[in-house]
């Protein structure tokens, strides 16, 4: 067989049968939150993450919910004087992440060596 077909269907393999991983968690009363890496149902397109900001004099308590979604908005409102709410939302792998870095796919970070080391 020739060598670019398989490695056309070695990335239709590699790529069938996708869903969504999202980081999930649900804070404690003290906003401690243990990230989880959850499997999205079909019916959920995206990742959310939510950061609530409550303000006590002068300290702030924060505290972020992380989870597969159907529907999502990205903004920030100030709930009150004391609380601001920020939603965020994306759609790739792990996105929802606290530091907020990319989280990419190893696979596309390793394509162009796969072809280079292949084709040349």
């Amino acid at each position: 067989m020739d060598l670019r077909v398989s490695v056309i269907l070695l990335f239709i393999f590699l790529t069938g049968g996708y869903s969504l991983k999202c980081y999930s968690c649900r804070p404690d009363e003290t906003g401690f939150c243990e990230d989880k890496v959850e499997t999205c149902p079909d019916e959920y397109t995206s990742c959310a993450s939510s950061t609530v900001e409550q303000s006590y004099g002068a300290s702030y308590l924060t505290y972020t919910t992380k989870r597969c979604t159907s529907n999502c908005g990205t903004l920030t409102k100030q709930l009150t004087i004391d609380q601001k709410t920020t939603n965020y939302c994306c759609n790739t792998d792990l996105c929802n992440a606290a530091d907020g870095v990319y989280k990419g796919s190893f696979l596309l970070l390793l394509s162009p060596l796969l072809f280079y080391f292949l084709f040349h």
